[in-house]
């Protein structure tokens, strides 16, 4: 079986995007140690010190996401929810070990993300979608509200992959997958241009990095089977 080396690239962020929400309800500590204490701002070569006090040396909290960063959480909460949903329907049906290893490896890692990601959204005040509790019921019930969103399988083919059988099934869900994954590459290159978090920009890049190298394998796979 192919050893994968990638997985606790996206776990790290994942977890930073999780202590990350933990800790945003928690409030910023200040560059002084109260507003009374005065703080010294170097001057500019030629010119004094200024002393600082009260609000002027306390740092002001700021919000880092918008827009971009929340859809992109949520949109990929489901998008991962199909994923965990296409490992499901395909487990202990697989006829080849590498491609029982890489699906098993693909539904253990989007799991924690998406609850990274639901903690997030949460702390912002965001909606989470019910994908991130109940990835089969989000997938049926909302399907065609989603049916837009990038590389993400219609009803149809998932009903082809329930039906499938023999090698069948992995070369299906081979070729759902990597389309799936493709999608989220595309939605991981919207985020860095449109996105302002630092913590679900790191994360966006740890999942284009992840699943650009499980596409590599899984075409590999593909054209062996």
């Amino acid at each position: 079986m192919t050893r994968y080396r990638f997985a606790p690239l996206v776990a790290s962020a994942a977890l930073a995007l999780a202590l990350g929400a933990c800790s945003s309800d928690e409030p910023a500590t200040p560059t002084a140690t109260s507003p009374d204490a005065p703080v010294l701002q170097p001057g500019v070569p030629g010119e004094p010190n200024t002393s600082l006090s009260g609000t002027s040396a306390v740092a002001t909290p700021k919000v880092t996401h918008n827009d971009a960063d929340v859809t992109f959480l949520q949109d990929m909460i489901v998008h991962h929810a199909q994923a965990v949903v296409m490992g499901d329907l395909v487990k202990g049906r697989l006829t080849d070990q590498q491609v029982r290893g890489i699906a098993s490896r693909i539904r253990d890692e989007q799991k924690p993300e998406m609850k990274a990601m639901s903690s997030t959204l949460k702390s912002w005040g965001e909606k989470v979608p019910i994908e991130a509790t109940n990835p089969t019921l989000g997938s049926r019930a909302g399907h065609s509200q989603h049916a837009q969103m990038p590389g993400m399988a219609t009803q149809k083919q998932l009903d082809e992959l329930a039906r499938a059988k023999g090698a069948d099934v992995d070369r299906l869900y081979l070729d759902l997958m990597t389309k799936h994954h493709q999608g989220a590459l595309t939605m991981c290159t919207t985020l860095g241009d449109k996105g302002s978090d630092e913590r679900t920009s790191e994360l966006g890049d740890d999942i284009n990095v992840t699943q650009s190298k499980q596409i590599d394998q899984m075409k590999a796979m593909r054209k062996r089977l």
